[in-house]
Parts: C-alpha cells; structure tokens; sequence
C-alpha cells in the first residue's frame, strides 16, 4: 500500500461574518454612555442664572420711551440710568437638563441655583410669572409716588393699620383697619402735630423719633377719629450689622387710594419683579428736576424701593453688575446689603456705591456727575456681620 506522503491534520481558520458576543466591558460601556445621554437630556432640579438685558429707562426702544412722564413738566437729561435684569433658564416646574447645567460649571457668568431654593414646591411657574407681573406694578406705583413726593410734587395716599404682631409696642393700642391721620413727636418741633399724606410724612418722623418714645397717632377708626399713644421700638439689625435710624411703632401699614400729579407709562414687556424700583424712581425724579442729575454717567443700578424710599435688597446682583459693565455702565449703586454679594464678582472699571436709601441714591447720581465721590460708601465697606449667611 503506497503512502501519499506524510499527513496531519491542521486547524480550520472559521471566518466569522454573522453577529458576536460583547464583552462585558463593552456592555457596561454602552450603558454607562446610555445612562449618561439621558441624564443630560432629562431635566435636573437646577436653574442657571445670568445676565439678562439692561434697559436705559431715560432712553426710547424702538421709538418708545421706556419711562414717560405726562401731565406735568419734564426736563432733559444727559444722565443714563440703566436698569439691570437675571434671566434665568429653568423654572418653578422643572429645572435645566444635565448638558446646561454641566456647562454653567464651567463659566464664572453662570450659576447653578437649586429650584427649590428659589421657590417652593407648592408654587408653580404660571405662580412665580404671575406674582413677578404684580411685583413689576407694585414698583412702578411705588417709585412714581416716591418720585414726585422728593421732587416737592403733591402726592396723597390712605395709609391703614394691616397687621399687628402680639408683642408690638401696637398691640392693643391700634386696630386693624385704623386709619393713620397725623403723628406727634416730641422729637419732631416739639411735637407738632404731622399730618400724614403719605408714607414719607410717616418715615420723617419715626426716622428721626429716639427708641422708647412715646409718639401719639391721630387714627379714623369707624368713622371717628381716636388718639393712639405709642412708645416706639429699635429696628432690629439687618444682615450688615447696620441700624436702620429712627424707631418703629410696630404695626405692618398697607397703602391705598394713590393719588400723582402725573402720569407715568412703562415699556418693560417681558420683565418682572421688584428690584427696578430704585432706578425707576431716579429716572423719574430726574425727568421732573431741572438738569441732569447725573451729569453724562452712565449709571446702573438695583434695588427695589419701599413707600418709605428705603432701597431694598435683590437676588441675583452678581449677574446684574456684569450686565451693567458689558452695557457701559461706569458706576453701580447697590443695596447695602446685597453688597457682600459682590465679593470676588466686580468686573473691571465698575464702581459699586453702597445705599440704602432713595436720598442716598440721589446723592450718589449727583455726586457721580459732578467726579466727586470722595462721601459715597462703595460696596467693598460693607460686611456681613459674623454668623450671618448670604
């Protein structure tokens, strides 16, 4: 039998061409990146805050005044007073997705907000629109009355007892729905009677009243007029440490029945809120002044403003004041309080003045106008008082 040479046998190369098992690396791998793309696509519980627009309230937007005085004189100015904005991506309903969020990370600009630390989770976004579109109204009304009252104009307003906490120096002493007529004060001429028109005429006496002083209210009270004598308590500190001067009599006052000897009309579409108050009012304290009130500056600022004229405190300042810096603004009035806020966030080339109230804003234009700040408080004076939180 005749061999056909030496033979063994060898491996057959198989060549796969159909579908093959993953590893299990790969599985995870293709899970983790799953996982990953939903989770910046689905909405986190975050809101990003930036800066928004900055309208100039003296100038006209698309041929329309942003702020127009009517029915009384109006003087020219070369002052700009710009009113600073937050937009904020997300709302009360669900926040930003993950890829926003991630990305805010990365830019000083942007900051990353908690929704709930914002708004309850009670209150939805038709809510927050709603209450921001009242608190827009409420500043405008607000500012025109302060504004025209500084300015020397007649402004008259009902002023009603609407609250009184349990352990006010009020309680038992005036009744809610009592009507506030006029205030003595022995710190006030000798205690010469004021009558009270406005809530101004209120602020100008207890500003000036001592802690512990007995004042006396001349109330209406059913149609009868009664007196009230009440012995006046210290404000308490606000975050700053800072006293508000004056005493208070310790009842919450509401305002109604506004009577102005103009007319003022807006053009804010869109934007809501309190906290354009304070420069509302200096534009329309400036629109009835004669001259400029600033000068040529251009001005920002923010803060809203109370019946009384106090600046109030705001979120979102440290994104305003980049917004005021990109629109040119030089200078920047502040709320007092808001001012620690700015720590470490001033933009280069803008000042940032301290105040608290709407005479110390309207020194603080003047004094900006005329290159003399040399009285003004700027906001790196102002601390928070140790222990106390943003």
């Amino acid at each position: 039998m005749a061999l056909l040479g030496n033979w063994r046998s060898r491996p057959q190369r198989v060549r796969h061409t159909g579908w093959r098992r993953p590893s299990r690396t790969a599985v995870a791998f293709s899970l983790y990146a799953l996982f990953a793309l939903v989770g910046i696509a689905l909405p986190t519980s975050y809101i990003v805050q930036s800066p928004g627009p900055v309208l100039d309230v003296t100038k006209d937007i698309d041929g329309k005044q942003v702020l127009a005085v009517t029915g009384t004189d109006t003087h020219e100015s070369d002052t700009s007073l710009l009113m600073t904005t937050v937009t904020a991506t997300g709302n009360a309903d669900h926040g930003v997705p993950g890829v926003i969020a991630a990305g805010s990370l990365l830019t000083r600009e942007l900051q990353l907000v908690p929704v709930r630390a914002l708004y309850p989770e009670e209150v939805s976004s038709a809510d927050v629109k709603e209450r921001n579109l009242a608190l827009m109204d409420f500043s405008q009304d607000t500012a025109a009355a302060v504004a025209f009252d500084k300015a020397g104009m007649d402004v008259q307003m009902t002023l009603t007892v609407a609250g009184i906490p349990e352990d006010s120096p009020a309680s038992g002493v005036l009744e809610e729905g009592d009507e506030l007529v006029a205030i003595s004060s022995p710190a006030v001429d000798s205690g010469k009677v004021v009558p009270i028109g406005t809530f101004i005429d209120l602020a100008y006496v207890l500003d000036v009243t001592p802690a512990g002083t007995d004042v006396k209210l001349t109330v209406l009270r059913a149609g009868a007029e009664h007196t009230a004598v009440i012995t006046t308590r210290a404000h308490e500190p606000d975050r700053t440490g800072w006293v508000h001067p004056g005493s208070m009599i310790g009842a919450a006052v509401g305002v109604s029945d506004v009577e102005l000897p103009a007319d003022v009309s807006y053009v804010v579409d869109g934007i809501g809120g309190p906290s354009a108050g304070g420069m509302f009012t200096l534009a329309i304290y400036d629109a009835v002044t004669p001259g400029s009130l600033g000068g040529s500056a251009t001005i920002a600022g923010t803060g809203a403003i109370s019946w009384d004229g106090d600046i109030l405190p705001i979120g979102g300042i440290r994104h305003k004041i980049n917004g005021a810096r990109q629109a040119g603004a030089t200078d920047f009035l502040a709320p007092a309080v808001n001012c620690p806020e700015t720590e470490g966030f001033a933009p280069d080339g803008l000042n940032l003045w301290a105040v608290r109230t709407i005479d110390e804003a309207i020194s603080a234009v003047d004094a900006i106008g005329a290159g003399d700040t040399s009285q003004l408080v700027p906001c790196s004076a102002i601390q928070l008082v140790e222990g106390e939180g943003d």
